[in-house]
């Protein structure tokens, strides 16, 4: 998020003070692991680990909430669930919600969760008229796994970014354990997960067309 040359300049030093002394480095990606042997980072110091996923934690068994099952049943739910802010760019999932409308009204996209753009989504929501679309708020693990198992799609959305072609959201784990399809909005190495898992589809990153 920074733009400062000198403040950068500071926060390489430091990071390849750290490469360097480290006796290893551990990814999450293997996006990461190409970008730190471009750095000249020794491939023997560096581990892929992907990140995993709690399956008990969102288990169903343990909680049920008749409000979310009134609210979801009936329809097609594609859910995201997670933080909304500007990275997730989810502006551009409401404009794909207005192509499906016109197509299926019983296609749904459900927002779950919290995060510095949820009251400006709303109001575009309203703005354009959706309905088809559903905002439940931010909630604990006991929960939302019901709403994971109540939805048909679970989307991954990132802003069209070259250091989000590097990166694996942590949901995508959790949406896999699920056991449901993915709906994959990121370019690079988490579409690759989807593809290759056959997990799901892909979708180009804020384009509303190609979501929709």
């Amino acid at each position: 998020m920074l733009n400062n040359p000198r403040v950068l300049a500071l926060i390489s030093k430091v990071c390849f003070f750290i490469y360097r002394h480290a006796a290893a480095l551990v990814v999450l990606s293997p996006g990461f692991k190409r970008l730190l042997l471009e750095r000249g980072v020794p491939e023997k110091k560096i581990h892929l680990i992907y990140n995993w996923c709690d399956e008990a934690a969102l288990t169903i068994s343990s909680y049920s909430d008749n409000d979310i099952v009134t609210k979801m049943q009936g329809y097609f739910n594609i859910v995201f669930a997670g933080t909304m802010g500007k990275a997730q760019a989810l502006e551009v999932v409401l404009q794909a919600a207005v192509i499906v409308a016109e197509q299926n009204k019983k296609i749904r996209f459900v927002f779950v969760g919290g995060g510095i753009e949820v009251e400006r989504l709303k109001d575009l929501a309203n703005q354009l008229c959706l309905q088809n679309v559903l905002f439940l708020p931010r909630m604990p693990m006991s929960k939302i796994g019901q709403v994971l198992d109540l939805a048909d799609v679970l989307l991954v959305h990132l802003r069209k970014d070259p250091l989000f072609a590097i990166t694996i959201p942590s949901k995508t784990q959790a949406y896999m354990a699920v056991g449901k399809p993915l709906l994959m909005a990121v370019e690079g190495d988490a579409a690759n997960l989807v593809v290759n898992s056959g997990a799901g589809l892909i979708a180009e990153p804020e384009n509303a067309e190609s979501i929709a």
